[in-house]
């Protein structure tokens, strides 16, 4: 066998295993970046390796500070301040700050000690965190906070907090358990691409567009968001308005509002998850749709006696659809146009007129998709020969059309 086939083997010319420590040898820079494939205290725990590991993980562009990664609480508050303290003064590529989980011993069976929790979640460390963030120069920032924090989500601590966010070069924002008044949004992210917000509230005293002063967004992701008027109802007609001119891709999955109003000229990728009660009015305008997915829920105790109304919704919802080239119909979706395929039928004629591809997910095939059902969809594009597609549904529980 030859010395370069022993040294692949890492045996050296006298037969003895080769213990040279290769991954330390390698640059500096593809240390730093396997490193940031991890969460921070992994990174951290490194520095055990040797003397020359101490510092590697300080250089990492990467900071991921996740509470599940400690039993106690107070550990890992001390543990993301001395990460912040001890870190050398580079740029930082993203950070997130996962404060997520409340282990039970933490949790008491009163609600006493749930009060105490929650007092206990304060937003100094937090705060401190966003603020290392944007003096680094972050561009991707993840905020996933628990529940508990939800009675200083409107402290001006907070509130002033996010307004510095607003003045930075942030190109990704993710933020969980956090309200987003009419005063932060009116004064916009400049620079943001990318929005995903789940479980916040959307806080204002009239109806507000909330994105429209966000002039480079292209990807907006709300998931269980509410708008609300400082304590108000929505049931009084309050809802949601966005309108993007940049806007590539929107996810609303399970957003609880009664009036939808979009207007995207540049939209491409839109995926609903809605509540066919909640969908009181909807009304789209998105000229350069190319891929819907829909999943419409909450139907049958509905439609047992708002039937014609069910039937209305659907078509409005579709009428505002009617410039996409692909649909997806989820089986939930499928089984209540089923209900209503003789209203839908006796349409003139079909809202959809660029329509290739129809996709609907279905157990049982091709036969259980009523031929009435499909001539609705596609006798509005029928010189472009659309396709229809049954697949086996996703077992995912909230599947985008995939």
């Amino acid at each position: 066998m030859s010395s370069c086939e022993l040294g692949k083997m890492g045996i050296g010319r006298s037969g003895e295993e080769d213990t040279t420590d290769r991954l330390s040898h390698l640059p500096e820079p593809i240390l730093h970046h396997i490193l940031s494939f991890m969460d921070t205290i992994s990174a951290v725990q490194t520095s055990v390796l040797s003397r020359s590991w101490n510092r590697v993980w300080k250089h990492v562009p990467v900071l991921e500070l996740c509470r599940l990664s400690f039993y106690e609480y107070s550990s890992f508050l001390w543990f993301v301040c001395k990460v912040l303290d001890l870190r050398y003064n580079l740029s930082l590529r993203k950070v997130s700050y996962l404060d997520n989980y409340v282990y039970e011993h933490e949790r008491g069976e009163d609600d006493e000690s749930d009060a105490l929790i929650t007092e206990f979640r304060d937003v100094g460390v937090c705060m401190e965190v966003i603020q290392y963030a944007l003096f680094y120069d972050t561009q991707h920032l993840v905020i996933d906070l628990d529940n508990e924090y939800k009675d200083v989500h409107q402290s001006d601590r907070f509130t002033g907090l996010f307004g510095k966010i607003l003045n930075c070069n942030l190109k990704t924002l993710e933020l969980t358990y956090v309200c987003i008044d009419d005063g932060l949004a009116s004064r916009g992210f400049q620079m943001l691409t990318t929005l995903r917000l789940q479980l916040c509230s959307l806080a204002s005293d009239q109806y507000e567009d909330f994105f429209s002063n966000f002039p480079s967004l292209k990807n907006l992701d709300l998931s269980i968001c509410q708008p609300w008027d400082h304590g108000n109802s929505i049931e009084d007609g309050r809802g949601l308005k966005i309108s993007g001119s940049q806007l590539i891709s929107l996810t609303l999955d399970f957003m609880v509002c009664y009036k939808m109003e979009i207007f995207a000229p540049k939209l491409k990728f839109f995926y609903l998850v809605h509540d066919l009660e909640s969908l009181v009015s909807i009304k789209l305008s998105i000229p350069s749709l190319h891929h819907a997915a829909i999943r419409i829920q909450g139907w049958d105790n509905f439609m047992k006696d708002n039937k014609e109304c069910g039937a209305q919704r659907f078509i409005s919802l579709f009428q505002g659809l009617n410039n996409a080239t692909y649909l997806s119909l989820d089986n939930c979706t499928f089984k209540a146009l089923r209900k209503v395929s003789e209203v839908l039928e006796q349409q003139q004629s079909s809202p959809f007129t660029r329509l290739k591809t129809l996709i609907v997910k279905t157990y049982c095939g091709r036969d259980d998709v009523p031929d009435k059902l499909v001539h609705y969809f596609l006798k509005g594009s029928a010189s472009m020969n659309p396709d229809v597609e049954c697949i086996w549904p996703c077992r995912e529980p909230f599947c985008r059309g995939c």
